[in-house]
């Protein structure tokens, strides 16, 4: 074989692998709206929650238009001392819109209201973050009520020591073991957040 042909044969053969290495290449955060995405009419509100060794951080719109879509955010930072191996469900915070009948709302797009892991362990040091992101849609006019929380919140070094919730009173039922209940106090959750809709 003379050296022209070998090297077409190499550049035949490289063609997918950097392809597959250009198509792997992660993709950027913008600040761009997609072209179905409504702003907030009014600025965001910022909810706090503090425990012993966490805050829960939520920022929600406080008006949308009905049909657009908006942002949900939520943060949770460590604020311990020492070095820590969480324990929690992914999403670590999970949120939920009622409406004014206490109705759960869900918009029935794409992406679940499930947790999608269980049983994941990640390592913090004191000031790190965790950080959720979630979109929804509201279809009609109305106040509605978001609620923010955490999983159960748990340090496994070098056991599975539960760590001091805060607002998880109302989501205890007289029907759970004691067990669950143990675990749901392990829960930080925002008090109600009212959002309000109006037409598009």
């Amino acid at each position: 074989m003379n050296k022209r042909l070998i090297a077409v044969l190499v550049i035949v053969l490289l063609l997918p692998v950097i392809a597959s290495i250009q198509m792997a290449q992660p993709i950027e955060e913008t600040n761009e709206k997609s072209p179905d995405q409504s702003e907030p009419l009014d600025a965001a509100f910022v909810e706090k929650v503090r425990t012993a060794d966490f805050i829960l951080s939520v920022e929600a719109p406080e008006e949308v238009k009905a049909g657009g879509i908006f942002t949900l955010k939520g943060t949770l930072e460590y604020i311990g001392e020492g070095d820590i191996r969480l324990y929690h469900g992914v999403p670590v915070i999970r949120f939920a819109i009622f409406d004014e009948d206490g109705k759960f709302v869900d918009d029935l797009r794409d992406h679940p209201r499930v947790y999608v892991d269980i049983g994941v362990i990640t390592p913090l040091e004191p000031g790190q973050k965790m950080k959720v992101e979630d979109t929804w849609k509201i279809d009609y006019p109305g106040q509605y009520e978001l609620t923010a929380k955490t999983t159960i919140l748990a340090n496994k070094d070098p056991w599975e020591e539960l760590f001091e919730g805060k607002n998880y009173e109302r989501f205890i039922r007289d029907d759970m073991s004691e067990r669950v209940k143990e675990l749901t106090k392990s829960k930080i959750a925002t008090d109600p957040i009212e959002i309000t809709v109006i037409n598009g």
